[in-house]
């Protein structure tokens, strides 16, 4: 099955007032992080604040029904611990996350790219950036500063032709849909 990025995009959209991830979105990304170990809830809302350099972390209310809906569909399994539950993992869980496997890679990068944003963020918003501070979140994040200085420059090209004519904003997609198809087709890194 070919990963369309319109899905998860949909699945992102699917959201209520307030929630950064959807239902679906939650369930997979849950899935995730349960296919790495049981473990207690409280600890699951944990791996998303780090992952998420504490740029997001759920809510109870959006993480327990998450896992009793998985539970429903036989893809988690939750075992009582004292008063603690336990959430491991099923083999439909395994079978049902490989099926979903590119969009919730995507989901999980999504997370990540969060705290990855935030770090730089944080870096630029300092009122002094060494070329150690620079470095420091470089390391951090894996990005270049370049990197995120060219996203920045993308977003406030898009910004200034916001109000262009229709034409304009057709040569605007074309260099855009040039580039992406030339990024894309980057060989890939393992």
């Amino acid at each position: 099955m070919k990963f369309n990025t319109m899905d998860v995009e949909r699945m992102l959209l699917d959201m209520g007032q307030g929630r950064k991830y959807s239902a679906r979105a939650m369930q997979l990304m849950l899935m995730a992080l349960l296919k790495e170990g049981s473990t207690h809830g409280y600890q699951l809302i944990r791996r998303f604040a780090q992952l998420s350099q504490n740029s997001y972390v759920p809510s109870a209310g959006a993480v327990y029904p998450a896992l009793a809906y998985c539970a429903t569909q036989g893809w988690v399994l939750i075992e009582e611990e004292g008063r603690r539950k336990m959430y491991s993992l099923t083999k439909e869980g395994h079978t049902y996350l490989e099926e979903q496997k590119e969009k919730c890679d995507y989901l999980m990068q999504s997370l990540t790219y969060r705290g990855r944003k935030l770090v730089w963020i944080r870096q630029m918003l300092a009122e002094h950036n060494s070329d150690e501070d620079l470095k420091a979140a470089q390391e951090q994040t894996g990005w270049l500063p370049e990197f995120v200085q060219v996203r920045h420059s993308l977003k406030q090209a898009m910004f200034e032709q916001s109000t262009a004519s229709l034409e304009r904003q057709a040569e605007v997609v074309a260099i855009l849909e040039k580039a992406i198809a030339d990024i894309r087709n980057l060989p890939k890194e393992s």
